[in-house]
């Protein structure tokens, strides 16, 4: 989908049609959107530099006319699938990659792959007065990278004879999931376009990448293998998380703590509602200056307490003590999951904590969030908590069987 929460924005309300906006979060024209950052863009604020990441002063220099929409998530979800169901129309092999992204298998339709992307195109125009750039290929990698190529409304085919000259000058941070950090690895070794990496030594890459290595190999080749599912099958949760950017910066690690207690709370609330438990907690904070630090820790026992998903992403924030610049933001997420079995606890003391948690999760179910609530979340809240946190790994799509 093209510039989704802004173009869902415009589609709604017919005055912000045509016009410069930005979508963002919990916006605070008090403080005039200081610390607010762009969440989504339109083509014309895009048309004045205006990009995601930036700041609400930074966009309004950029753009002066720019108007700010706060983000409304269950209207973008409620659109999300609606077209899905039209996407639905066609085949049931549709796969949700994020809230405004599918794969679809058309592999099976009796139209032509044009003809079907066509009438997609037109479908969702029309029902939902959203446009979208579709990608067509043989894999999801290439049908990815064709689908970013022509921004909005495009309709972009890469057949298989089309990747060797294409990939011979494609820089190989374009493909779909090369990151920054990836890419500057295969730079020590001078791969800097996608052909490089496909014709690259294949040991020398399962040197730096293990496994993983094999798997850059054929991407650099224009090969992924990947079976697009049932829409209807049961979806996986991989992690489980929330961030929150602080209502200003600070050294006072009370406060800090307290956001980061709200934070593995959260977290544990809806890996409880999953029916989840984790082996592996991540820690992130971002400075002042906007840059970060992230590090993991992995344990034996799976866990899904806020307590112990606490404890362990606190052990990672002391690493980084005496603090030498104001945090930002902070945020946790957990992974590497497997499913809780309700199992008693041999020891007392696990036996409590499991009780406890499973009460405070049904009270704060029945009378809503942080209505029982560590001590330490209260710091948080006297500083400046906002109504949402972030949630990292959303699970955009939990009652997708009820609507």
């Amino acid at each position: 989908m093209n510039s989704f929460f802004a173009s869902v924005e415009q589609a709604s309300n017919p005055f912000l049609k045509g016009k410069p906006i930005v979508v963002a979060g919990d916006a605070d024209p008090e403080t005039n959107y200081a610390r607010t950052i762009v969440t989504t863009a339109s083509y014309e604020a895009r048309a004045y530099g205006v990009k995601t990441g930036m700041t609400i002063p930074e966009a309004k220099r950029l753009c002066p006319p720019v108007l700010v929409v706060v983000a409304d998530p269950e209207k973008y979800i409620d659109v999300s699938i609606k077209m899905h169901n039209i996407l639905l129309r066609f085949t049931d092999l549709v796969e949700a990659y994020s809230i405004d992204e599918c794969f679809v298998d058309i592999s099976q339709l009796n139209k032509t792959p044009e003809e079907t992307a066509m009438e997609m195109k037109r479908m969702i125009r029309e029902e939902l007065d959203l446009t979208c750039s579709v990608g067509i290929a043989t894999n999801k990698l290439v049908a990815k990278l064709a689908s970013d190529m022509k921004k909005p409304d495009g309709l972009t085919v890469i057949w298989d004879k089309d990747i060797p000259p294409l990939f011979e000058k494609l820089e190989a941070k374009e493909l779909w999931g090369i990151g920054s950090k990836t890419s500057e690895r295969l730079a020590k070794f001078n791969i800097k376009t996608a052909k490089q990496l496909g014709e690259a030594s294949e040991d020398l890459l399962k040197a730096e990448f293990g496994i993983n290595g094999i798997k850059l190999k054929l991407m650099g080749q224009g090969k992924y293998e990947s079976i697009i599912g049932s829409y209807y099958l049961d979806r996986v949760v991989k992690s489980v998380g929330h961030s929150h950017t602080l209502p200003r910066d600070t050294y006072d690690l009370t406060v800090i703590k307290g956001f980061l207690r709200m934070l593995c709370e959260k977290t544990s609330k809806r890996l409880t509602k999953y029916g989840q438990k984790g082996r592996t907690v991540h820690f992130y904070v971002r400075w002042e200056d906007f840059t970060g630090f992230g590090k993991q820790v992995s344990v034996n026992d799976p866990t899904n307490a806020g307590a112990e998903i606490f404890r362990l992403a606190a052990g990672i924030f002391d690493l980084l003590m005496p603090l030498t610049k104001k945090v930002r933001m902070v945020g946790v997420s957990v992974s590497q999951l497997s499913p809780e079995n309700g199992q008693a606890f041999v020891l007392d003391e696990y036996e409590k904590a499991r009780i406890l948690k499973d009460t405070m999760f049904a009270i704060n179910e029945k009378f809503g969030d942080f209505s029982v609530k560590p001590a330490s979340v209260l710091v948080a809240e006297k500083f400046g908590i906002k109504e949402r946190a972030g949630m990292i790994g959303t699970y955009l799509f939990d009652n997708k069987k009820k609507l």
